[in-house]
């Protein structure tokens, strides 16, 4: 759809054709400026859905906030309400063990008119519905009711036919061991923010805490050739270029963690570089391990990333740490086998527990 520049001087007759235009080149001044920031200015930046309606065949989001690939800005807490709950048909959905959630936004259409009117129902999906509200004078006491233009965004399924939505995925359901619906933990939507997924957020921390650990023992390893210097010897010369390796990205990384608001793939980027730098010591991978970044699916670009630089920690410096698998022979006992001595003479063991329910739970 072409956009138009109005132009503005003194005498002229005024609609609303003027504004709009108006309106269509900013937001393409705007997205335009965007891109120039981010090649992905896109994403989810917050969404919450009702977990407990979910179970009962609900889908009800709570709290919406994200970008749509054309510029939209979607707010369920400041300019729009929450979609309309959607409930999961048990006909519609027999055959399908896991569904993709995604926000659904009209397409604008030229030509046409692109608002639903109060109390009247439209024959076709519009982006825009109205509706009427009574505002205040910011600087007065005087209120007067004003048409506002509510996105008329809901809730659909990546499975259905959306070629006159924009849409955005938010979440990703799958069935539990009661047929019941819950949200599954691994999916991560394309994000606007790298803060904006718990997951990713969790596996940096992991991450950052292993290379403290490793820079530690890296830096107990030097020796002192005088008072201010660390010396390393020729055979050491491998701890050193790894030591320095993890340095070099250590702070950097560290600080996503403090600060996670920023585009996915700039962490991403910084990732790969570390990954790059550890593939030195590495016999069995080569740059093509890394993989590529992927905005629409942030799992299949950081999951494996993630893995690769844990893998070469390892590789090149043991951890001190040795998982243990355990078993569940009956109801009250889990047991686990040390088939290393060592672990039998000094070795301090601990009990490590991760689930999905609640800590409290998980003790009783």
């Amino acid at each position: 759809m072409k956009i138009y520049r109005p132009l503005w001087s003194e005498g002229v007759l005024l609609s609303p054709q003027q504004f709009q235009q108006q309106t269509e080149w900013e937001s393409f001044r705007s997205a335009g400026i965007s891109a120039l920031a981010s090649p992905f200015p896109w994403g989810v930046e917050k969404v919450e859905l009702n977990d407990s309606l979910l179970s009962s065949g609900l889908i009800q989001i709570t709290q919406l906030r994200l970008w749509l690939e054309d510029g939209t800005l979607i707010d369920a807490q400041r300019s729009d309400l929450p979609p309309a709950p959607r409930e999961l048909d048990a006909g519609q959905l027999a055959d399908h063990d896991a569904v993709t959630v995604v926000i659904a936004l009209p397409h604008m259409q030229p030509g046409v008119i692109n608002v639903e009117q109060e109390g009247v129902s439209a024959d076709r999906p519009v982006r825009y519905r109205e509706e009427w509200v009574t505002l205040q004078d910011a600087f007065g006491s005087e209120e007067e009711p004003m048409a506002v233009a509510r996105f008329n965004f809901t809730i659909r399924f990546a499975h259905e036919n959306n070629d006159s939505w924009k849409v955005c995925p938010v979440a990703r359901l799958i069935r539990d061991g009661q047929n019941a619906w819950r949200q599954d933990p691994s999916f991560i939507p394309p994000v606007a923010s790298f803060g904006a997924s718990p997951v990713l957020r969790e596996r940096l921390v992991l991450l950052n805490r292993q290379l403290r650990s490793r820079r530690q023992r890296l830096m107990a390893m030097r020796r002192e050739s005088n008072e201010r210097l660390a010396d390393f010897a020729v055979a050491d010369v491998s701890l050193f270029w790894l030591l320095n390796a993890l340095n070099s990205h250590a702070s950097v990384l560290t600080e996503y963690e403090r600060f996670p608001s920023r585009p996915p793939e700039q962490v991403w980027a910084e990732l790969a570089r570390l990954a790059g730098s550890m593939l030195t010591f590495s016999l069995e991978h080569d740059p093509d391990a890394i993989p590529g970044y992927d905005h629409k699916d942030p799992a299949s670009a950081f999951f494996p990333l993630f893995d690769l630089i844990t893998g070469l920690l390892e590789a090149s410096l043991p951890s001190r740490v040795i998982a243990l698998e355990m078993s569940r022979p009956d109801g009250q006992t889990w047991k686990a086998s040390l088939h290393d001595i060592r672990l039998r003479e000094e070795a301090d063991l601990w009990l490590s527990v991760r689930s999905d329910i609640p800590a409290w739970q998980v003790a009783e």
